[in-house]
């Protein structure tokens, strides 16, 4: 069955209803293995439990390397791809927040009335796929670092994202990892899957009223020119934000404001997360991964014919191991999707 990310609350209310509050996420190769385990409680109290830190994480996609085709261990995310999906959730946070809530404090939230400019948030490739605008909260200064009037997007941070390497072999993925992957017939994979969730969120902050794209070229240096072009014409300030240093110096040397992002270099052993955190986690993991285990049940971020309504409406396919599990799921689903049918009419 297909299922909106917003939905797996049905499926962790199961798990937890037969007793599986606390259960462990595992991807299916012998060589991963278990990633992380997981402990309902209180909607705001559950607990993760990272089985896999960063080295441990490298060591296991290493030895797939050595054991299985280069394009198998190429599929797995990379060591730091794994961490940047548990920052997205929001359970694991940004290391310098406070630095990035200075600088927001400082230029954001301007007097419009008093004559000041409009600050406008921008983003380069690398953040974009890690919900970054969501994790930095910058337009809710109650639950964020800050407040900007909006966002302003390069089109040359859509085509980076925009780039696709689908599955026509599925023979070594079902070798390798086991019958699960008949489903990536036709499918992005390993990175182009991680460009599809920068894509899809490209969209979504582009689609609300207080978003401006602007056209440029690929490449660091048409980015930034973009940007810099705005500020000057609209007679705006630009915040920019990137991973890469050597952006945020380039934007700099322009006179842009910008501000690095310093990801964390690794998980921890345990953090506290809400359900919802649970459920972006899940939906992640799903996603850069190809395939998770949970009990009784196998998750799929890409399956033969997930076409861009299932990407849009960021829908995982459920494959039941468990013979109860499924009607159950069946139901539930079926009368939360008829309740939202009836609200929206």
């Amino acid at each position: 069955m297909r299922i909106q990310r917003s939905h797996l609350t049905l499926l962790l209310n199961r798990l937890y209803d037969r007793g599986d509050e606390r259960f462990t996420v595992s991807h299916p190769s012998t060589e991963v293995d278990e990633l992380l385990t997981i402990e309902l409680d209180k909607p705001d109290n559950c607990t993760i439990r990272f089985r896999k830190q960063r080295d441990d994480y490298a060591s296991a996609r290493d030895e797939v390397r050595r054991t299985h085709p280069e394009a198998v261990a190429e599929d797995l995310p990379r060591p730091d791809q794994y961490v940047k999906a548990a920052v997205s959730s929001g359970i694991v946070s940004i290391e310098n927040v406070d630095e990035i809530s200075r600088l927001v404090e400082r230029y954001g939230d301007p007097d419009l009335l008093a004559g000041h400019p409009p600050v406008f948030a921008g983003f380069d490739t690398n953040l974009v796929p890690w919900r970054i605008d969501r994790i930095l909260g910058l337009r809710d200064p109650d639950e964020g670092v800050g407040y900007v009037n909006g966002f302003v997007l390069a089109t040359g941070v859509r085509d980076e994202l925009d780039w696709d390497y689908k599955c026509h072999d599925t023979r070594p993925f079902v070798d390798a990892f086991g019958g699960a992957y008949e489903e990536y017939w036709n499918q992005p994979l390993g990175s182009a899957r991680i460009g599809r969730l920068g894509l899809i969120a490209y969209r979504n902050i582009r689609d609300i009223q207080q978003a401006d794209e602007v056209e440029c070229d690929a490449g660091d240096e048409a980015i930034v020119a973009a940007y810099d072009a705005y500020q000057r014409d609209r007679r705006s300030q630009m915040l920019l934000f990137s991973n890469d240093r050597t952006f945020v110096e380039r934007a700099r040397g322009h006179t842009l404001l910008a501000q690095h992002i310093d990801l964390p270099g690794d998980l921890p052993r345990k953090a506290t997360a809400t359900w919802r955190e649970v459920e972006l986690l899940l939906y992640t993991l799903a996603l850069v991964f190809g395939v998770v285990e949970l009990p009784g049940v196998t998750v799929h971020g890409v399956w033969r014919g997930k076409d861009e309504l299932d990407w849009q409406r960021e829908r995982l396919k459920l494959d039941c191991r468990s013979t109860t599990l499924e009607p159950q799921l069946e139901c539930d689903l079926s009368i939360a999707e008829s309740y939202e049918e009836t609200r929206l009419r």
